[in-house]
């Protein structure tokens, strides 16, 4: 990390000598000792705050992020591969840490990890600086690699680019920040329930293998990405281009702070009120009520209750049989939801998700809506077009060189 991205304070130290004179008293009898003469008081190092960042990375926390996607509540509590970041640059008011201000966010640029995440989209196994090096393609920037998804029978695979240029700001003394980023949302239909994403044998992060799956089946891989049982992910193994049913446009604005979507679209199925224009219904409830605790998070008290594994909770079941894993079992889950509603279904609150300011591991937070894809059968399930959340935790990096996998918080 360079010297001028670290907060570390001088504090000067000053000693004064003082004199000391004979026997202090007016003894004619003796003469007067040494008269030593005091010196001046020696100064210390001046204290100098470092200057105020011109980059930040966010590096992702996936295990612990919380995406919820759809108004059918079957793709809720998804999380995020460990190893995804976007860097940016900032330009602050002030000079020094302390008084740095509201710095402007711009961006993406070159990441500061050693993952480079500038990828053509067509090819995302190459890397690239414009779109001459991608011959019948473009370079972008990716918001991570692939995100599995898999829940109730339906996996799918999302992978995220950065469709535009990025605004916003940030308070480097509060670690509080806001942006907009617009995002492209590339959905592809799963392979299979316990890998939607083509994956890189690699074991770890930075690791090599070999693609399983995808248009570079058994070719060379670095693993670019982790998750805990849905395989290990890499930009070297893209997902096939046949198996694409959607590209949405998403406004992935994160914040700090709170985001808000506001029920003001009709519901094209019930005709009473939703959150998002083409939404068939307000939520998957059996009666129509979402009940939403403190932190936004909707369950539906009255059901229905799917049938899961309780350690792949990914994988639905009938049956103790249906669950392969060594010591796992099939109950129930309670169905969760989007957006407070009331006995009559209709909602009565925006959908909100509020993140955390931090120096250091700030929770970054989004509301918006998603479009439908090009498969009835994902739409039907997930409940496309209809509300999306995300609650995401990061670390922030400010240097020139970050690490690829966030430390644990204390």
């Amino acid at each position: 990390m360079r010297s001028r991205s670290q907060a570390l304070g001088l504090l000067g130290l000053a000693c004064i000598f003082v004199a000391a004179c004979g026997d202090g008293g007016g003894n004619d009898n003796h003469s007067p000792g040494p008269t030593a003469t005091p010196t001046s008081p020696s100064a210390g190092p001046t204290a100098t705050a470092p200057p105020c960042p011109t980059r930040l990375t966010y590096i992702v926390n996936g295990p612990n992020a919380d995406l919820d996607a759809g108004w059918s509540g079957i793709y809720a509590d998804q999380r995020d591969p460990l190893g995804g970041s976007l860097s940016l640059a900032l330009d602050c008011p002030g000079e020094f840490l302390g008084g740095c201000g509201s710095c402007a966010i711009s961006g993406p640029m070159t990441s500061t990890t050693s993952i480079d995440n500038r990828r053509c989209v067509n090819a995302s196994n190459v890397e690239c600086t414009s779109d001459a090096d991608c011959p019948g393609s473009t370079c972008a920037f990716f918001f991570g690699t692939s995100i599995p998804v898999s829940s109730g029978g339906f996996p799918v695979c999302f992978i995220n680019r950065v469709a535009g240029p990025v605004t916003g700001t940030l308070s480097p003394e509060l670690g509080a920040g806001t942006s907009n980023l617009p995002i492209v949302a590339s959905i592809y239909s799963g392979i299979a329930v316990d890998m939607p994403c083509p994956v890189c044998t690699g074991a770890t992060l930075g690791s090599t293998g070999t693609c399983v799956g995808g248009d570079r089946n058994g070719m060379s891989c670095t693993v670019h990405g982790t998750t805990t049982d849905l395989g290990n992910v890499s930009f070297d193994c893209p997902a096939a281009a046949a198996a694409n049913i959607a590209n949405l446009d998403v406004p992935f604005d994160l914040t700090t702070g709170t985001r808000e979507l506001p029920p003001t679209a009709t519901c094209t199925g019930s005709g009473g009120t939703c959150w998002c224009a083409g939404q068939q219904a307000p939520n998957g409830c059996d009666d129509g009520v979402c009940t939403v605790d403190a932190d936004g998070e909707g369950a539906c008290a009255g059901g229905p209750a799917d049938l899961v594994c309780t350690s792949e909770r990914f994988r639905s079941c009938t049956t103790n049989v249906d669950c392969p894993s060594a010591g796992d079992s099939c109950q129930a889950q309670t169905r969760e939801c989007l957006g407070a509603t009331d006995a009559g279904g209709s909602p009565t609150a925006p959908i909100g998700r509020t993140g955390t300011p931090s120096q250091t591991m700030p929770t970054l937070v989004s509301a918006f809506c998603l479009g439908a894809t090009s498969s009835p059968a994902i739409n039907t399930a997930a409940g496309f077009p209809g509300p999306g959340t995300l609650r995401l935790p990061t670390v922030i990096c400010i240097s020139e060189h970050c690490p690829t996998t966030p430390p644990t918080a204390p």
